[in-house]
Formats: structure tokens, sequence, C-alpha cells
């Protein structure tokens, strides 16, 4: 387990995955992070790579040859290695190995760096490209966070904050993949949106293109919030695996899942990244606590 600490958070993290496990506010006492209790979601924020989403059959191809990975690709399940570790900092780093290339062919190097910033916690990443030809892939993250935040309170009492007036339809899923409808949450361009079990009915609430790139997750009944910001993520899920419980996670990500019909080449994806040898591609997102 590894820590992180500033004057107003404790930050706990794991090298399975590079995976966030605890967000503890010092001032406001409050555990904001998931707890990853198995009966509802054995997980707290998994980093999603070299796929976001599902792949139909679970299954692609480079250069005509199958490839097969699980929903959000492999990371997640990958034990990092610990490169640099300061007090407010950790730098974890996963390469390609003889394992990795028989579900994803190609030679990488994924570095996440947490940086603690007074009430923020700052999650960058990068991709670097080491193989000798053009690398395809995606990356997302999936945070989870409480809610209800405090006691005395319930899921319905909390709403998400967009930061300013967004247009909010969401792409429907037909399963886990994309039907290729739209659904608009709402008449006009809103704000806020008040959260009700019955959002997610049909899984994930899925943007493309906020102008904001960021929620909020508030309540009437008290001042203390999670926000996430992303910047240049071009889409997020809303996603909270059904009626009682008690999370709700925010997910930037560079990537979605397959739509419905074939398996089809990498490059040719939604959504998908592409490195050229030597290239590294940079991203980065923030959670607020307060």
């Amino acid at each position: 387990m590894i820590k992180l600490e500033n004057e107003s958070l404790l930050v706990e993290l794991t090298e399975q995955g590079a995976e966030l496990t605890r967000i503890y506010h010092k001032k406001t006492g409050l555990d904001y992070l998931w707890d990853a209790e198995k009966a509802f979601w054995g997980r707290h924020a998994p980093i999603l790579f070299p796929t976001v989403g599902r792949l139909v059959d679970d299954t692609y191809y480079v250069d005509g040859e199958a490839f097969h990975l699980t929903q959000h690709g492999f990371a997640r399940d990958k034990t990092f290695t610990a490169v640099e570790l300061v007090g407010n900092q950790a730098i974890l780093e996963l390469e390609a190995d003889d394992k990795s290339k028989l579900i994803y062919p190609f030679s990488f190097r994924l570095r996440v760096t947490y940086t603690l910033l007074e009430d923020q916690v700052q999650v960058e990443y990068q991709v670097e490209n080491t193989d000798k030809e053009r690398i395809y892939f995606s990356i997302g993250a999936h945070p989870a966070f409480n809610v209800p935040l405090t006691e005395g309170t319930k899921f319905e009492d909390y709403y998400l904050d967009f930061g300013q007036k967004e247009k909010l339809d969401t792409l429907l899923l037909e399963g886990p993949y994309r039907s290729g409808k739209l659904k608009p949450l709402a008449d006009e361009k809103t704000e806020t949106l008040a959260l009700d079990y019955s959002l997610f009915e049909n899984d994930a609430l899925i943007f493309e293109g906020l102008n904001g790139n960021e929620i909020a997750i508030r309540s009437k009944k008290h001042p203390h919030f999670v926000k996430v910001s992303f910047p240049h993520f071009p889409f997020v899920g809303i996603w909270t695996p059904g009626d009682g419980a008690p999370f709700l996670c925010i997910e930037p990500w560079f990537g979605i899942a397959d739509s419905i019909g074939e398996s089809v080449e990498l490059r040719d994806k939604a959504g998908i990244e592409h490195l050229d040898p030597e290239a590294i591609f940079t991203s980065e997102y923030s959670i607020q606590l307060g």
C-alpha cells in the first residue's frame, strides 16, 4: 500500500492496477472514495487500458489477426512498478511484456502520476510508444465516489453539477454496446441533473463533447462535494450498478465501447488514439474534494 499525504488529504493506492483505494479529507473528516465492497462492485478506481468499454465478442483485429480482450482492457489487473515516491506524489509504471503481447501485440510504457495539491488529487496518464510501428489504444479513468457521502442522506438527495449549461444527450447502449441512438435527459440545456437510480436502468450515462468538461456531485442537504475536471477528454461515463448501490462513478474516457455489429480492426475502432514510434500521449484529470 502506498500512502500520499498533505495538509488536507490522505490518499492510499496500490501497485495492483495503480489504483486509488482511499481519499480521506482531514478537514471534513470524510472518506470520498468507494470502499470496493464486493456485494456491489469490487473496485475503487480502475485504470482502463488499452481499451475502454466492451469489444464485440471481446475481439478486435490487428492487420487481420484476431486478439481478445475483456471489458476495459488489462491494465487494471496488472502489477505496476513504483518508480518514484515522495510525500505528495507517486509515479507508477507498466510496460509491455510477452504475456501482454498475446492479447495486445504492441510495445508500450504506461506511466500514471498521482499528485496531491491542496484539496485535489491530480492524475496524469502517459502512454509511450516503445514499438517500431504505430500503436493504437484507448485510456480512461473509473473512480467511484461514496453517494450518499454523509449519514442521514440518501442517493436521491444528490445531483450532478456540470458547471455550466450543457445539452445532456446520452449515447444509448444495447447490452454492452452502443446502439447508435441518443436520448435527451432534459428538454433544454441544463447545468444540473438530479440523481435517481432510474437514470441507470440502461447501464451508464455516456456524454460526448461536453463544453465544460467538469462534473461535481453535490447535495442541497450539506456543503460537501466531489468535483472531477477532465479537460480534453472527449467522453465521460456516469455509472452506478443499480438500485441501492451507495456509490457513483465519474469516468473520463479517451475511447468508448464498440457499436453493435462485427468486431473491427483496432485502428478503426471508435474513439481510438494512435501513436507513432517514440511518441508520448499525455492526459490528465483532477479530483477536488470539499
